[in-house]
């Protein structure tokens, strides 16, 4: 299996971007990669960025621009020969129905969190393949209950085809609240057969964290 390497640009000059994307063709040719702008690119500047990216062959280029500018994300369809995912641009099935009415993407970023629960979202997936376009397991600021509630909706979700990532709970949190750490090896998500979401979180850092809320909020408990 081909190792795959997401990479988040649009927040340097253009320059270093290619540099990276440069550098990893380099050294590792075999590597797949996706970029995701995170709507980092002015839509005028956009078409010449994007064409550069496209020419180091990435499976996806994700929200180049802002979230709004829907027609700055068809044009960019119409020049791209690689696919693009609406993230941003997309939380329900309401954004959905639009996105695929206009034309401006290949494919949707599903996050629970984004699209209001577990049902939503399954929706936005199944919507994203009924009309041929891929999908994409993601995740938001959350804790790693999260992370589980997403890995599971994404296992029950055939029509999410692309593949997920799962790491905010690990990278921008000091402590998660799960009692065992979110379950990744070697850079797959491997899912707990337990009940439930497949984990629980710890008795201790809830009332941790739960205590320092309310010290923050200047609650007192007896």
């Amino acid at each position: 299996m081909a190792w795959v390497v997401k990479l988040k640009t649009g927040f340097r000059d253009h320059a270093f971007d290619l540099m990276r994307l440069e550098r990893i063709r380099a050294d590792y040719p075999e590597m797949r990669i996706r970029v995701d702008y995170n709507q980092g690119l002015d839509p005028l500047e956009a078409p010449a960025r994007v064409r550069d990216v496209a020419g180091f062959a990435p499976d996806f280029i994700e929200q180049p621009v802002p979230a709004q500018a829907w027609e700055a994300m068809r044009r960019l369809r119409e020049i791209s020969d690689v696919p693009l995912i609406a993230d941003e641009s997309v939380f329900g099935p309401e954004d959905m129905t639009r996105a695929l009415r206009e034309g401006i993407a290949d494919g949707v970023s599903v996050k629970i969190m984004k699209a209001g629960g577990l049902m939503r979202a399954q929706e936005v997936a199944r919507m994203a393949g009924a009309a041929g376009l891929g999908a994409y397991g993601g995740d938001m600021f959350e804790t790693g209950l999260a992370h589980l509630a997403g890995a599971q909706m994404i296992a029950a979700t055939p029509e999410i085809t692309l593949g997920c990532e799962f790491y905010q709970a690990a990278y921008f949190l000091a402590e998660d609240i799960l009692e065992t750490p979110f379950p990744v090896h070697d850079g797959a998500v491997v899912l707990p057969d337990g009940p439930g979401l497949g984990a629980v979180p710890s008795v201790e850092r809830l009332e941790k964290y739960a205590m320092a809320r309310r010290h923050h909020e200047g609650v007192t408990t007896t």
